[in-house]
């Protein structure tokens, strides 16, 4: 059975523009890198990294009608991460052109969220709950 969650893998058409993205916008540390495929990690305490994978290179590896490399797919799966404070990281991440659906907002429960999109509209929602 399933021993550990090894990677996010994104299905994208430009390796290179998103792992930019996510290695100089994000922060996230680029760990390899090639025309087809980039894998990043999160921060110093390990765990499961970004896995960024070609749509034309994965069409080759499992049957092109189930990857759909020229279909522009509806969005319904999102990363939710969790940081310090969900206002600072919007300013800070708005400031470097990233694309806010909207901002920050609060839940009823009082968890503050916003969510933005990478270049080419994987989905991330970042949030904390206040402290006090």
């Amino acid at each position: 059975m399933i021993d550990h969650l090894n990677a996010y893998a994104l299905t994208v058409r430009d390796v290179r523009k998103c792992m930019e993205f996510y290695r100089d916008v994000l922060g996230l540390e680029l760990k390899e890198s090639s025309a087809t495929f980039a894998y990043l990690t999160f921060g110093k305490k390990g765990g499961p990294g970004v896995a960024l994978v070609s749509a034309q290179g994965l069409a080759k590896e499992i049957p092109k009608d189930r990857v759909r490399p020229d279909e522009h797919l509806l969005q319904r799966n999102y990363f939710a991460v969790f940081l310090e404070d969900a206002d600072k990281a919007y300013e800070e991440l708005r400031q470097k052109g990233v694309h806010f659906l909207q901002a920050p907002a609060t839940r009823s429960d009082g968890q503050r969220y916003a969510f933005f999109e990478d270049p080419e509209g994987n989905l991330w929602e970042i949030s904390h709950f206040p402290k006090g």
